[in-house]
């Protein structure tokens, strides 16, 4: 038996529902972000707290540069541009090109699929472009296809029959925006001038200064991309309190709830032995590995000076304006009240916690849920969702580094 395919329909939706629904299924296109217990709202709220307007597509940070610069040659021609989104896509392509021409492709989006590449970078980094105040209107990118007449045409301003009268332009991007390079679509590469540099970091710390992000944009350094998670910053011990308690929320969830996955994934090992014997050994395996990792995290669980508390994360959580769904709020109380009873070491050998896991499963994907679908059960290969939480750090230490090596200059 073969599993079905999974697919996902809208009707009718506005243009902005349509931005949001493509950037949902970007992320499961991305390793590491397979969500096989339904905590991602908190992983991105907590993100969205720390890293507003970055997404775990971004490569490099001249990316918020480029996409403007291009929309800008566009605005300046609009009689010639016949289909926007169209001549928009044939010059982000011919940056693929240009970039590659420099030697370095580390973060070139689109350097191996080219013309066939189907989420072009302008798709990924929109939303930082609004966040951060480069793009002023505060629009979906669908939003500026539909109104690319009404903000590439000069419009008067004033009565036209005035003498002398100015025409102008609403202004679609910052007015701060450095001028591109001159032959961008010709030979580009990643690196930023200290002026380039200048306007992003002026740009993050206005329009998001609360954030870790304007934080670190001001105080940290190139060494900023050795730090293998947020909360082991230099200069930690600095953060404003609001700050730090998010860092620390994010650091607390992130190690207590790193477990339930674990859990996941040795009952899916036990359930298979359970079911189908074991010829090669291979479930056998799985599941000693899984109780070795297990171990590994009770030991760090255990050892961790501080309690998780769902309430201080909901109490938070609400401070951002962002509401938690009440089976999720209930997953992670009942999760962190089961791990708090018993103890971390004993959660590889909870029945209650895994009934707890397989609840959840099967409230979240129905007969489509691993422990209750043959075909599913037996696809699996291990490794589904594990991991702890880095709330887009890796993407985001790339994108600063940009901007310190920039500010170096």
């Amino acid at each position: 038996m073969s599993a079905s395919p999974a697919f996902l329909t809208w009707i009718d939706l506005t243009a902005s529902d349509r931005d949001k629904v493509r950037r949902v299924l970007d992320l499961f296109n991305e390793q590491g972000t397979v969500d096989e217990l339904g905590l991602g709202p908190i992983r991105d709220f907590l993100s969205d707290a720390l890293f507003p307007g970055t997404s775990v597509l971004h490569t490099r940070l001249r990316y918020v540069l480029f996409i403007p610069w291009l929309y800008g040659w566009l605005e300046a021609r609009p009689r010639q541009v016949q289909n926007v989104a169209a001549e928009a896509r044939a010059m982000e392509l011919r940056l693929v090109e240009a970039l590659k021409k420099r030697g370095d492709q580390e973060g070139i989006i689109g350097a191996r699929a080219g013309q066939s590449l189907a989420r072009l970078p302008s798709n990924a980094y929109w939303a930082a472009l609004v966040r951060w105040g480069i793009f002023v209107p505060n629009q979906s990118q669908s939003w500026y296809f539909r109104h690319f007449r009404e903000v590439a045409t000069p419009a008067v301003a004033g009565h036209p029959d005035d003498p002398g009268v100015a025409r102008d332009r609403a202004r679609t991007w910052n007015a701060h925006l450095p001028e591109p390079p001159e032959d961008l679509l010709e030979s580009a590469s990643f690196e930023l001038s200290r002026e380039e540099a200048d306007f992003i970091r002026g740009c993050i710390g206005t329009n998001v200064p609360h954030s870790l992000i304007a934080w670190l944009a001001r105080e940290g350094s190139p060494s900023l991309g050795e730090v293998p998670w947020p909360w082991q910053i230099p200069g930690r011990a600095d953060l404003p309190a609001r700050l730090e308690e998010v860092v620390e929320m994010a650091r607390r969830f992130s190690l207590h709830l790193e477990g339930a996955p674990l859990v996941y994934n040795l009952l899916l090992a036990e359930t298979r032995l359970d079911r189908y014997g074991d010829p090669q050994g291979q479930d056998q395996e799985a599941a000693e590995k899984y109780r070795h990792s297990l171990a590994e995290w009770a030991d760090r669980e255990v050892q961790d000076p501080d309690s998780f508390d769902p309430q201080a994360l909901w109490s938070l959580a609400a401070r951002h304006g962002v509401s938690v769904r009440p089976g999720l709020k209930r997953f992670v109380e009942q999760w962190a009240e089961g791990v708090s009873r018993i103890g971390p070491r004993e959660v590889a050998n909870s029945r209650g916690l895994k009934n707890l896991i397989a609840q959840r499963e099967r409230a979240l994907k129905g007969p489509r849920a691993r422990l209750v679908n043959e075909s599913r059960l037996l696809d699996w290969r291990g490794d589904v969702g594990t991991g702890r939480m880095a709330f887009r750090w890796p993407q985001v230490r790339t994108l600063l580094t940009d901007l310190h090596r920039g500010l170096a200059r």
